[in-house]
């Protein structure tokens, strides 16, 4: 297990490479767009009071969500729970700086946002073309689910062949419910821009599905068979 910070004592372990999701509970799934748990806040002044499990349960309540986020954010080919954990590390590390001003998942995504767009600048990610995409991505799945899970994939590659500013923008306003005041503030940008950044994302993302017979359904609004 890759060695944590000093302050991260025995009990937060739980902070490790490739626990990130399998240690979750289904129902601790992401928390509603828009608002947070009753107990969040209660969470953040333990855990800035140092108490182990004010940590776990932020943790809990926030690592599926942040895990789609990355992914969505990093595109194909990037060691998701690796950067989920680091996210988290320095998030907890900081954490004494967070003053309440924004939700504590809007301030935990900008740290995530932060990071994922840095790793995937120094990894030099390629974006998945579409013909890649291949019936071996689905193996193991329902039958009736495999044109439904294959689309799922195409649709990741157009999104990871968007621009940086595009995806970003259209990934933390339209997949993860942020606001645009709240994305702004993740990306550093002007909502003004975040607007055109959304709005091109968009263009580019239906224009490509349309093209695309296994994205096309959706958008009519077809159920796929």
């Amino acid at each position: 297990m890759q060695c944590l910070p000093g302050f991260l004592s025995a009990d937060l372990t739980f902070v490790a490479r490739r626990s990130t999701l399998s240690s979750v509970e289904p129902e601790l799934d992401s928390l509603g767009a828009g608002g947070e748990d009753d107990h969040v806040a209660d969470y953040v002044r333990r855990a800035q009071a140092g108490d182990a499990e004010g940590y776990r349960q932020l943790f809990r309540l926030h690592v599926r969500r942040l895990h789609r986020m990355v992914h969505r954010l990093a595109g194909p080919g990037t060691d998701v729970e690796d950067l989920v954990q680091t996210i988290f590390v320095q998030a907890f590390r900081a954490l004494a700086g967070f003053r309440g001003d924004s939700s504590f998942f809007t301030w935990l995504g900008r740290i995530a946002t932060r990071i994922t767009l840095r790793q995937s600048r120094h990894a030099r990610q390629r974006a998945l073309p579409l013909d890649e995409t291949r019936d071996g991505a689905v193996d193991g799945s329902p039958e009736g689910a495999s044109d439904a899970r294959r689309a799922l994939a195409r649709f990741d590659a157009i999104l990871a062949s968007l621009s940086e500013k595009r995806r970003s923008a259209f990934v933390l306003h339209v997949l993860q419910g942020h606001s645009l005041d709240e994305v702004a503030a993740m990306l550093d940008a002007r909502v003004g821009a975040v607007k055109v950044r959304v709005h091109d994302a968009r263009a580019e993302i239906e224009r490509r599905a349309r093209q695309d017979p296994y994205l096309v359904r959706y958008l009519q609004g077809e159920t796929a068979t």
